[in-house]
């Protein structure tokens, strides 16, 4: 059942996700109706925000484009589920995360990101490293991530209609 916590969640990240980035709302679309994000749709979305390919990309296109830039160390298939621990290690790359000690001398490295979001509280501490995630709750670490990492303040927003 879907709660209204989840709803509010999933249309806050469609607006922040089209709004900011311009990317298509088709995109976010196939992504929510995800059950299990894939790495090409995670590459998308890092390689969007990071201007390294524009919003019209194909998931290829993103996967290939942050192998060559050095932000993964090996070219996926772009239809493999991606599991947490390599999403938090994508995301991490999206924005200037302090961490802890172990993050910090491992430069970021999949495991201690995973970590940090975990102790951030981005992700749940329930959460397997291994375990694959629904496009939903892809972007709504996504969201998460924006919210703690980034200068964005929900306060500022105006929700009623001009």
């Amino acid at each position: 059942m879907i709660t209204m916590k989840k709803i509010v969640s999933l249309l806050f990240a469609l607006f922040l996700v089209l709004s900011a980035y311009a990317q298509s709302a088709d995109v976010i679309t196939d992504i929510l109706e995800t059950e299990e994000v894939t790495f090409g749709q995670v590459c998308y979305l890092t390689a969007v925000q990071m201007n390294i390919v524009e919003d019209s990309a194909s998931y290829e296109d993103a996967v290939t484009a942050l192998y060559e830039k050095g932000y993964i160390p090996v070219l996926e298939d772009a239809l493999v589920p991606v599991p947490a621990v390599d999403l938090a290690y994508l995301y991490s790359k999206l924005w200037n995360i302090k961490g802890g000690l172990m993050y910090r001398l491992t430069k970021g490295s999949p495991r201690y990101a995973f970590r940090q979001f975990q102790s951030d509280g981005i992700i749940g501490v329930d959460v397997d490293p291994a375990n694959y995630i629904s496009g939903e709750k892809a972007l709504s670490i996504y969201t998460s991530c924006i919210n703690k990492y980034s200068n964005f303040d929900m306060k500022n927003v105006s929700m009623e209609a001009d």
